[in-house]
């Protein structure tokens, strides 16, 4: 009996143990082989004290034996995570008013223990949560059901109460940023071991009381492995522009975007709710070695999820997200803000940062706000009648002979002043108030005039609908004809000219700032009208 004794003193003083909060390392093969050897010293000497002619009641020597056996095979033991799920509780109010938050998990886990023979089960616990050394909060644990050993699956589900935000926003950063992040569990807990009516394995002398044990101080020190979302991997969809119902003219316009996320991370985000999120331009754009939220530019929109949002595994649905333009009325950032418009009406990508501002759920108010995400708008596509011109044609008022005259008089000068009517679309959703347009006139890759509008009050601005084409302007404006590049404008003025002395028409592009406003914005957009059709007005059809 004496030696058995001391095989299994020896085996509970090599159990390893974990002080709160201090991070646990994965053992090698070898390491683990080294921490075995103490298990199976204690089960031969367990067996040569049940060979011993005297033995006391199994019912003294369950406890004797039965909690250095199950501290062993607890310590041993790699808890793998294959999902959390987050969940609403019933209620978080009384938590979230002396500042702590409260949400449901259900853990998923697997794991490969030694037999234990019976059915075992941990018992509900407190178990203390620490990330990176620092406690954040206690997850109220329901009993977990651990079967007899060997390979299982099962489930830990439990209440999750945050007490130290601070640490709990530094945790959130890892779950949106980091590809994998650990988290120490500790408790002090209860194992339940079922005998014979429930099922138990071992040795028919160390299971002659039927029910159950209860094994007290059993101590559960885990770190487990999480992977986090990388940053989620955010696609974005078209821009829309819808106008909003308005007692005043050019006022504010819903946008809409349809986004879709992936997620491959630990966590299924049920319950999410509205996620507000403000859009940012990147102001490191295109060097990205600062992280997002350190790169914010100018407020582009201020958007929000739709009630009920959530967010499982791996790649999600289309949702949409709606809201409102919302850019400060100054020049920088009026010309930030433009510059997005003015690579969505070309075509091109726009490298955003979404913004967590907060949620309607406390929880995740706390979790994610301040979390800031990469991705790219996309531009429009070209199905609006081939291109996103807002100028498309032009009709000069213009003689022709009388212009190439004057342009070869070195006593006239070298430029011409004209004037002509402009035809205007609107490539947006919304209603376009155009206050005033400057463009370049280049032909064939050279300047050849310059173009003006004055500038418009909102009430005299050229109101252009959703989707209009071709709004002819009632008035004329003036166009200023320039010689700089006297071949190619005689070139202009020849194709221009009616058939058979010219074609009838010529295309320029005019590289135009366009004063606007749409959707409450007032950008100034930027951008190359290509191929704008040219004519003489007189030719035109026009009166």
């Amino acid at each position: 009996f004496g030696g058995a004794s001391l095989c299994w003193l020896t085996a509970m003083q090599s159990v390893p143990t974990v002080e709160p909060g201090e991070p646990m390392l994965r053992a090698s093969r070898g390491s683990r082989a080294l921490r075995i050897a103490p298990m199976l010293a204690l089960l031969v000497g367990a067996g040569l004290f049940f060979s011993r002619p005297a033995e006391p009641p199994p019912s003294d020597i369950k406890l004797a034996i039965g909690k250095p056996f199950v501290q062993g095979i607890i310590a041993l033991f790699e808890m793998k995570v294959d999902q959390i799920r987050l969940q609403q509780p019933e209620s978080q109010w009384t938590h979230f008013a002396v500042g702590m938050y409260v949400f449901d998990l259900l853990i998923d886990i697997h794991m490969e223990l030694l037999f234990f023979g019976a059915q075992a089960t941990l018992g509900s616990a407190e178990i203390n949560l620490f990330f990176r050394g620092e406690r954040f909060g206690t997850l109220s644990s329901r009993p977990c059901p651990l079967g007899g050993g060997g390979k299982i699956r099962t489930q830990m589900a439990g209440q999750l109460v945050v007490d130290d935000v601070a640490v709990f926003k530094k945790i959130a950063r890892a779950v949106v940023h980091e590809d994998e992040f650990t988290v120490e569990l500790y408790a002090v807990l209860a194992v339940e071991l079922r005998g014979t009516d429930h099922g138990c394995t071992l040795r028919k002398d160390m299971c002659q009381t039927v029910g159950t044990l209860r094994i007290p101080g059993v101590t559960f020190a885990k770190s487990v492995v999480l992977h986090g979302a990388q940053g989620f991997n955010v696609e974005m969809g078209a821009l829309k522009l819808i106008d909003l119902p308005a007692t005043e003219p050019a006022g504010k316009a819903l946008i809409s975007v349809d986004a879709k996320v992936t997620n491959p991370s630990s966590f299924e985000l049920h319950d999410l709710d509205v996620f507000s999120i403000d859009i940012y331009t990147d102001d490191s754009w295109p060097k990205t070695e600062r992280p997002a939220a350190e790169s914010l530019g100018v407020k582009f929109a201020e958007v929000n999820t739709e009630a009920g949002f959530s967010l499982g595994k791996g790649e999600s649905e289309w949702f949409a997200v709606q809201g409102f333009l919302s850019v400060p009325e100054r020049e920088y950032d009026l010309v930030k803000t433009a510059d997005v418009l003015n690579h969505f009406l070309t075509s091109r990508p726009t490298p955003l940062i979404a913004s967590i501002a907060g949620s309607s759920q406390p929880f995740f108010s706390a979790a994610a706000k301040g979390a800031a995400l990469r991705a790219f708008l996309p531009g429009m596509k070209h199905d609006f009648g081939g291109d996103t011109n807002i100028v498309v044609r032009a009709y000069i008022d213009l003689d022709v002979p009388v212009a190439v005259a004057s342009l070869l008089n070195p006593l006239t000068g070298t430029t011409l002043h004209q004037y002509l009517y402009v035809a205007l679309s609107n490539p947006f959703d919304a209603t376009l108030y155009v206050c005033g347009l400057e463009a370049e006139v280049m032909f064939n890759g050279a300047h050849v005039g310059q173009v003006s509008l004055p500038q418009l009050t909102l009430e005299q601005a050229i109101v252009l609908p959703p989707s209009e084409r071709g709004f002819l302007t009632p008035n004329a404006y003036p166009i200023e004809l320039h010689a700089t590049e006297l071949p190619s404008l005689l070139q202009l003025l020849h194709d221009i000219a009616p058939q058979p002395a010219g074609k009838g028409v010529a295309y320029v592009d005019l590289n135009a700032r366009i004063h606007a406003r749409v959707g409450g914005a007032e950008p100034i957009l930027v951008y190359r009208q290509v191929n704008v059709s040219a004519q003489l007005k007189q030719f035109s059809g026009l009166p």
